[in-house]
């Protein structure tokens, strides 16, 4: 029977990410769903609105089998980074064989088009990409023009949409490591403000980014088991709605708490750094016009002064994460269907551990991490990738307390999260 496979980051997990699970299972048959999940950082380098255990115990509560951690070095990374690397931890765990996403557009043979250009960049579409970045453009934008020229304007409404561009980094992802996972679309039912375009929907679909809007408007002591945001109320499943109140409802909502580490770092830089040793994701002159900065300054200050067109803010904030945590350049991981990675488990429906029991037994079979006390990697490559886990999560704790008095437990006092099964 299928097993289908998701990446999110849940920040949090709503009722969109519920609609597409149940859709999915009906779409494909499929029985049990295993996630891989983002831990303290999301894709854009920012903190996530709560810890990653809650999140994925939120997950396992409203019918996600199993969730384990995305390493920090791909969840921090570019779409094809975080595409790449939640695709090859899928694929080598041996536990699915359908991998599940949501889309504005569901239709396979455009995405595949444009696929086929990007991995074979015929002259056409080579020649516009580099005269656009040229000109200034950032790559993104630069090859969703391009692929534009090439293809046509259906290309365009395709990859001018955010979840049809991270579906085509997925299918990207699959044929660059040879995965050999098939796909599930679920088209998207509402937009990014929370609209509903979907009426036949059963849920009420706000988007975690409107989500996470609408709690920036509550200060913690609105936020209460007896009153409860109707964002939070309407917009969660009530298992997910439970776990974040067991949590006591506290959330992490902006990045202001990460400039103290920021100006730390900022006060140490050398003039120059080799390009293997710049933080992930950020260029020569990124680094040269922060090294000019002062602190004293807001978070927010630091991202408007690095800001130029070629530059997406996402690349900015992914990479201030990273000279933070010294992710460097040379950290990037090329041959990830061979490469030494872990399954590290956050949650699990006490029903479905059975799972772990069932991967093949093959060579690129993946350790599972259980008991973190446990767990001495001892391969170079994975101790510096299991290193920068603890450390964003050594980070993030830290934040967290800072903006909700909140102590999280140390990282190697931490065992999954084990949601009982309801009698």
């Amino acid at each position: 029977m299928s097993t289908l496979g998701i990446i999110s980051e849940y920040n949090p997990y709503h009722n969109g990410h519920a609609y597409l699970l149940e859709s999915a299972k009906e779409m494909t048959g499929s029985a049990h769903a295993v996630s891989i999940m983002s831990g303290p950082f999301s894709q854009q380098g920012l903190p996530m609105v709560q810890d990653k255990y809650v999140r994925a115990a939120a997950a396992a509560a409203s019918g996600i089998d199993l969730v384990f951690e995305l390493p920090v070095l791909f969840a921090t990374g570019s779409a094809g980074d975080f595409a790449e690397g939640a695709v090859a931890l899928l694929t080598r765990s041996h536990l699915v064989d359908t991998l599940c996403f949501g889309v504005e557009t569901p239709d396979e043979s455009i995405f595949s088009e444009a696929a086929d250009c990007i991995l074979e960049e015929p002259d056409p579409y080579k020649d516009a990409l580099r005269q656009l970045q040229k000109e200034g453009l950032s790559y993104p934008s630069a090859r969703e023009k391009a692929l534009t020229l090439v293809l046509g304007q259906k290309i365009h409404d395709l990859v001018g949409k955010p979840n049809n561009i991270l579906a085509l980094e997925y299918i990207l992802a699959i044929r660059r490591l040879r995965s050999p996972l098939k796909i599930c679309m679920i088209r998207r039912t509402t937009d990014y403000h929370g609209a509903v375009s979907d009426l036949s929907s059963p849920f009420i679909h706000l988007s975690a980014t409107e989500i996470r809007k609408k709690l920036l408007d509550q200060t913690p002591a609105d936020v209460t088991k007896s009153n409860i945001p109707s964002c939070l109320r309407d917009g969660l499943p009530e298992e997910a709605l439970n776990a974040f109140q067991k949590a006591g409802f506290h959330f992490l909502l902006s990045p202001a708490g990460l400039m103290p580490y920021l100006a730390m770092r900022m006060l140490e830089l050398p003039d120059e750094l080799p390009p293997d040793s710049l933080p992930m994701g950020m260029t020569q002159e990124m680094y040269h016009r922060l090294k000019k900065l002062s602190p004293p300054m807001e978070y927010e200050e630091a991202i408007e002064a690095l800001k130029r067109k070629n530059v997406t803010r996402s690349r900015i904030t992914r990479s201030l994460l990273h000279l933070i945590l010294d992710i460097r350049e040379s950290d990037r991981i090329r041959d990830l269907m061979h490469a030494p990675l872990y399954l590290n488990l956050l949650s699990a429906r006490e029903e479905s551990t059975g799972l772990l029991r069932t991967p093949a037994d093959t060579e690129d079979t993946l350790p599972v991490i259980t008991k973190k006390a446990s767990w001495h990697p001892t391969d170079h490559r994975t101790i510096r990738l299991w290193s920068l886990d603890l450390k964003a999560e050594l980070l993030y704790n830290q934040i967290f307390y800072d903006t909700c008095r909140v102590r999280n437990k140390p990282a190697y006092c931490r065992s999954p999260v084990i949601v009982p099964t309801k009698n």
